[in-house]
């Protein structure tokens, strides 16, 4: 058997979408949509073909049916920077909570994550709160939302060094 050549990180960031999308075996349309609207943008400045990225999709649903989460990350420890990892991350958890149901393999798979390349918990709880809060549209539907509070704020925002 010939080993899978080394994968870049635009592969990776397919890859790790999917591993999330594919945790309860089925891609509903929201996650779908996601995954469309991460590479579409590249299509519409004309950065990648359109098969290009039809092709990226469709290989990296055949690389999750065919490798294991775990040899996953061990195949791409070395392969993408810090900065590729925290996006890839909040990728990954906002892929997790977009369709508003959280599966355990899915949150699973995100934790593994962020634990493996050592993404700090500081940095890992701010993409958690902004996105949490970005994919809520309840907030505009209920004005008793407790988002809607006057006392609404961040909370990660305390922890942060000031700016000057």
């Amino acid at each position: 058997m010939s080993a899978d050549p080394e994968l870049t990180p635009l592969q990776i960031l397919a890859i790790a979408e999917i591993y999330v999308l594919m945790a309860d075996d089925k891609v509903k349309p929201e996650e779908r949509a996601t995954l469309i609207s991460l590479f579409g943008k590249h299509v519409s400045k004309k950065e990648i073909p359109s098969n290009d990225v039809k092709r990226l999709t469709a290989n990296a649903f055949e690389y999750v049916e065919r490798h294991s989460f775990e040899d996953f990350l061990i195949a791409i420890e070395s392969a993408i920077t810090m900065g590729q990892a925290i996006a890839i991350y909040a990728n990954m958890y906002e892929a997790m909570i977009v369709d508003g149901n959280v599966v355990a393999l899915e949150k699973e798979r995100v934790e593994k994550f962020h634990r493996f390349f050592g993404i700090e918990k500081r940095v890992v709880n701010a993409i958690r709160e902004i996105l949490m809060v970005k994919n809520d549209t309840g907030i505009f539907l209920r004005e008793d939302h407790p988002n809607n509070g006057s006392d609404f704020h961040f909370g990660f925002i305390d922890l942060m060094d000031p700016i000057e």
